[in-house]
């Protein structure tokens, strides 16, 4: 795995309201290419735009930038497996899973106690 490109410090140090598309990309040594894609493919980064449509990035667009960053160029995540990474991220794959094992536990139970029973 490679070595995190953005530590906490760099970020605390983001003293700036607004950066430019050059800044971010320098940030993380990426191509501006890249990140113009990506806002493309993740809805949730959409940084304001001047009034000349330039792009200005917010210490919070950065965060997300870092994420991104993170899954798809440490982890080796591609564009898809990033959506769902961020999709789950927080959330139980299955609301129901917990009954589900309470459920399983019970069958495997009662299974044991037939078995046990057939045995007599």
């Amino acid at each position: 795995m490679k070595k995190p490109i953005l530590g906490l410090k760099l970020l605390m140090e983001l003293s700036k309201q607004y950066y430019s598309i050059s800044e971010v990309a320098a940030i993380f040594k990426v191509n501006t290419s890249k990140i113009r894609y990506w806002e493309t493919q993740f809805p949730h980064l959409s940084p304001k735009r001047a009034g000349s449509g330039i792009r200005k990035y917010t210490p919070a667009d950065i965060e997300k930038i870092k994420v991104l960053v993170s899954l798809i160029d440490e982890r080796g995540l591609t564009i898809e497996g990033a959506k769902q990474a961020l999709n789950f991220k927080g959330k139980e794959k299955n609301p129901h899973q917990n009954i589900i094992n309470q459920l399983t536990d019970i069958r495997d139970f009662l299974q044991g106690m037939k078995a046990d029973l057939e045995m007599e």
